[in-house]
């Protein structure tokens, strides 16, 4: 999500609103979201199911809310990516 929040800044995009993933009845994107995996590589996908993931990843769309400074901050750090923190407050 950090990446999507560099790329969408680096375009000049504020976004003002996001839409939860609804699942779509035999489409691809509903596959790797009940399954895990991307079902022609094989790859595991992390979705995030559960009302608190989607919010934390939902914030990184919001990244230039002071409310969300913190928060952001705060998970980089935890996963040891420092490098993305100075990305996207820069």
């Amino acid at each position: 999500m950090a990446d999507l929040a560099i790329k969408t800044k680096k375009l000049n995009f504020r976004l003002e609103q996001v839409q939860d993933f609804t699942p779509t009845p035999m489409t691809l994107a509903t596959v790797i979201y009940y399954s895990g995996y991307h079902p022609y590589t094989l790859e595991k996908i992390y979705t995030a199911r559960m009302s608190g993931e989607k919010q934390q990843q939902r914030q990184f769309f919001f990244w230039y809310k002071r409310e969300f400074r913190k928060t952001i901050i705060r998970e980089l750090k935890a996963i040891n990516r420092p490098d993305l923190i100075q990305q996207i407050f820069k």
